[in-house]
């Protein structure tokens, strides 16, 4: 490394000064400014040792947002972090305006611990730190958008330990994102380890953009970085492209888009712990159209971009398959074929599930073994209704689920969008986090608990049992539950269609005009049914 003409002379002057400036370090450290109590963004920057470069050489943040930055220093030279203003050349001269000026500071230079401290393009500071120390420092982000440069201002350090903040209202949790640029023409995805890239940057912003290509045919990209989980869980993430994509966490394929094709969209997901883990994504365009957007999902957040692009509205997207969590039950609350725009699906750990209408307070259907394919409505903002993933989908009767009846062989009031009958009050989630829907009719409260049984052999279903407690002062007399439509033929204590079978207990169960009726007969102002739904064999 060549270090400036005269630095030597200084070295041990500055050196002596050193202990001086620990305690202002951590003054810094310990008191934050007027108003920064509160701040929008957290950021953590290390020095690596004995490599002269930070550990995080490019992120982003929000316009107009506070910052908080965490400045380590495990090296064994001191080194300091000076955020600067973009520049002429919108932040691609990495601040040398500021290097300039420090050359110039002459014997002034150790002094002023290497930093011209009114240059106008300095924005924020963390001051000299010494070897195996660190500091804290605050600052407000300009409004405008762009790229601003970071860098460190110790003589001969510069050109190595540099960075760049993305300044973007899509400000994202990738860091050190880079990019490589191919040419040649492919029908999938190539083995980029044989190639040789002909363009490769850095993209501050964080996020993926083929906008950076001198070509609009017959080129490739690969994609690097870092992207930061706020929490331990699950995570999808949605690819759509023209052509080819895929994408990669932790060097595990979690999209594959790959192919020659117009602009379609997959997803995939992946349990990840919180805390930074390895994202790349491959993509290439051979011919006509060429577009890349990504997004992500996770706890408690949905469908925020990663690209500068973004899916167009209404784009069908495949491949987010919703799990139930060991253990648990997991809920899709949308529009479900065969259940209704205000269906709530469950999906249970034990390989049953089941869709429940909130317009009508029925059990709606119910399938076994995959659950159901979220990527339509969770990310791709898809319309229409979306059918379940698994097998042997059995649907239940259309319409109001409990009525009054003259007697038991009178005709089913018709169905109806959303009946008046009964009011759905929502519903609560046990330990395993399987709902119980609350609804009622009139002064009758109901509860309707749903619990899998799961199945002693791997080949066969499980079954549901549902329990229904019925609690009221004055309850109707001729009130009744239907239960399913059918051919059925009485199985010792089930009832049985060619799909279907259904045992209970607490009532006696009708069979009228080809249905599964049973009155709701009840005690001391009370009811209570138990219902088990299966699959014949």
């Amino acid at each position: 490394m060549i270090l400036e003409k005269g630095f030597m002379r200084f070295l041990s002057k500055y050196y002596i000064l050193v202990f001086c400036l620990l305690s202002s370090v951590s003054l810094l450290a310990a008191n934050p400014p007027k108003g920064f109590d509160k701040v929008d963004q957290e950021i953590m920057i290390s020095t690596l040792e004995a490599q002269m470069k930070y550990d995080v050489q490019s992120f982003s943040v929000k316009p107009n947002s506070k910052v908080k930055v965490l400045f380590k220093n495990p090296d064994s030279l001191p080194h300091n972090l000076i955020f600067c203003t973009p520049g002429k050349k919108k932040g691609g001269d990495k601040g040398q305006e500021v290097i300039d000026a420090v050359l110039k500071l002459g014997d002034k230079g150790v002094e002023m611990d290497w930093e011209p401290k009114e240059h106008p393009r300095i924005l924020a500071s963390s001051g000299m730190v010494q070897p195996g120390k660190e500091t804290t420092f605050y600052f407000k982000v300009p409004k405008v958008e762009g790229d601003y440069p970071y860098i460190c201002t110790f003589p001969g350090h510069y050109q190595l330990m540099n960075g760049m903040m993305g300044v973007t209202k899509k400000a994202n949790p990738i860091t050190n994102l880079t990019y490589e640029i191919y040419h040649g023409k492919w029908q999938k995805i190539p083995d980029f380890s044989e190639l040789k890239a002909v363009k490769s940057g850095t993209l501050a912003n964080g996020l993926f953009d083929i906008s950076v290509r001198e070509i609009n045919d017959n080129f490739a990209f690969v994609f690097n970085g870092k992207i930061e989980c706020p929490k331990d869980g699950k995570y999808s993430f949605t690819v759509s492209s023209d052509d080819g994509s895929q994408l990669f966490i932790n060097g595990e394929k979690i999209v594959d888009n790959d192919g020659v094709h117009g602009n379609q969209a997959k997803a995939g997901s992946v349990e990840l712990k919180k805390g930074k883990h390895d994202i790349q994504v491959k993509y290439f365009e051979l011919a006509g159209g060429e577009a890349l957007s990504v997004s992500w999902s996770g706890p408690s957040f949905k469908n925020k971009p990663l690209s500068k692009t973004v899916p167009k509205p209404g784009q069908t997207v495949e491949g987010m398959l919703i799990e139930a969590p060991e253990g648990e039950a997991t809920l899709y609350r949308n529009f479900i074929d065969g259940a209704g725009p205000r269906a709530i699906g469950v999906g249970y750990h034990e390989g049953v599930n089941l869709a429940f209408d909130a317009n009508n307070m029925r059990l709606a259907m119910i399938w076994h073994g995959e659950f159901i394919d979220g990527a339509r409505h969770w990310i791709g903002r898809g319309q229409g209704f979306q059918p379940p993933a698994g097998s042997d989908v059995i649907r239940l009767p259309e319409g109001v689920v409990i009525s009054e009846l003259d007697n038991s062989d009178s005709v089913w009031p018709g169905s109806e969008y959303r009946t008046k009958e009964l009011n759905f009050e929502g519903y609560t989630l046990d330990k395993f986090q399987r709902p119980t829907f609350n609804y009622s009719r009139g002064e009758l409260t109901i509860t309707d608990k749903v619990i899998p049984v799961a199945s002693s052999s791997k080949e066969k279903p499980g079954t549901i049992r549902r329990i229904l407690k019925f609690s009221g002062k004055k309850p109707p007399s001729n009130l009744y539950l239907r239960l399913a439509q059918g051919k059925f033929e009485k199985d010792q204590m089930n009832y049985v269609d060619e799909e279907l079978f259904v045992s209970i207990k607490g009532g006696k169960v009708m069979v009228s005009n080809d249905e599964l009726r049973v009155p709701i007969q009840f005690n001391n102002e009370t009811a209570e049914l138990e219902i088990t739904y299966g699959w014949a064999e």
